[in-house]
C-alpha cells in the first residue's frame, strides 16, 4: 500500500465545481491532474473507439481506472502539494454504478491512497449543467455524490464537506485546509 500524504482528492457529484475549482488552484501555482473522465470519453469519441459508457462501461471503467494510476504514479515522486479532481475510489463509484466487478477497483484504492481528508463536492443544482460528455440528470448526479462519498468513508477518509459558496471562497477554503493538514 502507498500513501501519499500530499495528494489531495476532489470528489463528489458530477457537476459540482470540482473542474472549475481545481482550474484555479492551478492559477496559483499548484499542482493540478484533472478527471480522466472527460478526457477518455473526448479521446474514444476522437477515434470512433468503443471505450465510452453507452457502449462499453466496462472498458470506459477500466480505461479511467488505468489512468488513474497512472497518473498517480506520474506524480508519485513529488513532495508538494497535487490536487487531484477524483482519485481512484471514484472509479470504483463508476464500476458500482455500471454494476462491474469491482474487485480491481476496490484493490486499486487499497493499494493507492491519498491524503486521509477528501474534499467533498456536494451536488449544487444552481450550477448544475449537462454537455456532450455530462449526460446524466441532477438526481442521478446527485445520487452519484453520495456513493462516492459513501466509498471514501468506507475506505477510512475524512469527508470535508466544500461549501456552495463563490469559487473564490472554495479556493480559499481548500488552501487554507491544505495548510492546516
Amino acid at each position: 500500500m502507498l500513501t501519499k500524504l500530499n495528494f489531495y482528492v476532489l470528489s463528489g457529484a458530477m457537476g459540482g465545481g470540482k473542474s472549475t475549482i481545481l482550474a484555479k488552484l492551478r492559477a496559483r501555482g499548484l499542482d493540478g491532474v484533472p478527471e480522466p473522465a472527460r478526457a477518455i470519453l473526448a479521446e474514444q469519441r476522437l477515434i470512433k473507439a468503443k471505450g465510452v459508457p453507452e457502449q462499453n462501461a466496462d472498458l470506459f471503467s477500466m480505461l479511467m481506472l488505468s489512468r488513474a494510476i497512472h497518473n498517480y504514479a506520474e506524480k508519485r515522486v513529488l513532495e508538494t502539494p497535487v490536487i487531484f479532481d477524483r482519485g481512484i475510489p471514484d472509479m470504483l463509484a463508476y464500476a458500482r454504478l455500471f454494476q462491474l466487478d469491482e474487485t480491481p477497483y476496490v484493490n486499486a484504492a487499497q493499494a493507492f491512497r491519498y491524503n486521509p481528508t477528501v474534499f467533498y463536492f456536494p451536488a449544487w443544482e444552481e450550477i448544475y449543467t449537462t454537455d456532450n460528455e455530462r449526460k446524466m440528470s441532477f438526481a442521478a448526479a446527485q445520487a452519484f455524490g453520495a456513493m462516492v462519498c459513501g466509498i471514501y468513508a468506507q475506505l477510512g477518509y475524512r469527508i470535508l464537506d466544500v461549501p456552495c459558496s463563490s469559487p473564490e471562497e472554495r479556493v480559499n477554503f481548500i488552501c487554507a485546509n491544505i495548510a492546516a493538514l
